[in-house]
């Protein structure tokens, strides 16, 4: 073998050497540390609103983020995060797509060292991540639940657009609901459904409650799509205006519906906030800085008293 073909040899061995290794580190191509967030879903305003600021915060501080959709399967998420496991990144943040199911995944991450940070939404074993990072869900639900109250003045019949079976800020947000009704004698849930976030689910769900005959004074939404969805069956029915409606995100379609008239409140969990707080705390994390368990962000209720003067 010639002096050349022996050197190319043994550059050759040394490439083969190195690059698991580099993988295997979680730098990216570039050299840039890689993060992860898995998503539950991109379907809506809200989960993009948090994907996309969490992008733009990895931007500014030149790290790779690699976005997941689980497409609100919590097999399928479990899975993006084995297979993130295996190539090596530095730091996780996820929303859950169940608050159960993401045991071994999460066991897996916590014992290799890796840096855990829930965000939005939570796990039942606070063991299983380092961080949470979002609003408090049973406050959600109380302060869209007061708003309610306020606005039909203490008395009325509501009906109720839940989440996901399984989800951990739906049921908090609905343990909210009931937390606000106590000492409430003259309002009664008369109705209630999961349509799992989706703004068509929602509408077709209110339109059979609409066709059935069921009364109603407001409809209480857990997330801003189903209230959009409620607003468009409500529109159909020509209803709008009689039926008050609520929800949670703030998303533009809700500020809008606001401002015309068809929708009474929501509440801001200031999306892009937590997004962004998440990205700084996972990368901190990974640098062996300490947070606390939990990072709240302040939520804000939006109605038409204050949604031109506090919300432009």
């Amino acid at each position: 073998m010639s002096t050349k073909a022996h050197i190319k040899s043994i550059l050759l061995v040394i490439l083969l050497t190195l690059v698991p290794t580099l993988a295997l580190t979680g730098c990216s191509e570039k050299g840039q540390p890689r993060y992860a967030l898995c998503m539950s879903h991109l379907t809506n305003h809200f989960t993009n609103t948090l994907a996309s600021a969490a992008r733009a915060r990895a931007n500014e501080l030149d790290v790779e983020l690699i976005v997941m959709d689980a497409q609100q399967d919590t097999a399928r998420q479990a899975g993006q995060i084995e297979t993130l496991l295996q190539d090596g990144i530095d730091g996780l943040m996820i929303e859950p797509a169940a608050a159960a199911g993401l045991e071994s995944v999460l066991r897996q991450a916590m014992a290799s060292g890796l840096p855990v940070v829930l965000v939005t939404q939570r796990v039942d074993d606070p063991t299983l991540y380092d961080c949470y990072v979002g609003t408090d869900a049973r406050v959600s639900g109380q302060l869209e639940l007061s708003a309610c109250l306020e606005a039909i003045e203490y008395q009325g019949d509501l009906a109720v657009l839940r989440g996901p079976v399984g989800s951990q800020a739906a049921d908090a947000r609905y343990q909210g609901y009931r937390t606000e009704l106590i000492g409430q004698p003259n309002v009664r849930i008369v109705a209630e459904l999961n349509a799992d976030w989706n703004a068509d689910r929602a509408e077709t769900i209110v339109s059979n409650w609409l066709l059935a005959g069921k009364q109603m004074d407001a409809i209480v939404a857990q997330n801003d799509e189903m209230a959009i969805g409620a607003i468009k069956a409500l529109r159909t029915a020509g209803l709008t205006g009689s039926v008050q409606v609520f929800g949670i995100d703030a998303s533009d379609q809700a500020l809008q519906a606001i401002r015309q008239g068809e929708m009474t409140a929501t509440i801001s969990q200031q999306t892009a906030l937590q997004g962004s707080m998440a990205m700084d705390i996972c990368i901190a994390l990974s640098r062996e800085e300490s947070f606390p368990d939990e990072v709240l962000v302040q939520q804000i209720v939006i109605n038409q008293q204050n949604i031109e003067t506090n919300w432009n």
